[in-house]
């Protein structure tokens, strides 16, 4: 048996995070790539290689790092979402009102410019329809 079996699964799964750009110029400066690399013109056929590399490098990090971010972000705005939902049904909305109301935040999370006006104002109407919903069964 191996030591990677014996690891933990959340050990394995964890984010490997790529060296940041000061890491991976020192290893690039420890290799004496840059000594070679300036002895190049600017418009060699293995600098432009190189440079070429580098920004597909770059961009795919980037896109990697984008991701994990977007996960991160959209975990924590469920974990709100569920925490509101158990604090509505607590408050006594029904499933209805609290389909509603979830709506209506996630309408005033995502703000997009062309739309946010109406966006504002469903959410708003929304808002208010389930608080009436829930007044009117509560009033009775």
């Amino acid at each position: 048996m191996s030591q990677e079996e014996n690891q933990p699964v959340e050990q394995k799964e964890q984010v490997r995070m790529s060296p940041n750009r000061r890491q991976r110029r020192y290893m690039m400066r420890q290799s004496g790539m840059f000594k070679y690399i300036n002895r190049l013109s600017f418009f060699h056929p293995t600098r432009v290689a190189i440079r070429q590399q580098n920004m597909e490098n770059g961009r795919k990090m980037h896109d990697s790092n984008l991701d994990v971010i977007e996960k991160m972000q959209a975990e924590r705005l469920e974990d709100s979402i569920d925490r509101l939902k158990e604090t509505w049904s607590d408050i006594g909305y029904n499933a209805g009102e609290i389909e509603m109301l979830e709506e209506a935040r996630i309408l005033t999370i995502f703000k997009d410019k062309k739309t946010y006006r109406a966006d504002k104002k469903k959410a708003r109407k929304l808002i208010k329809d389930a608080t009436n919903s829930f007044r009117s069964r509560n009033n009775s």
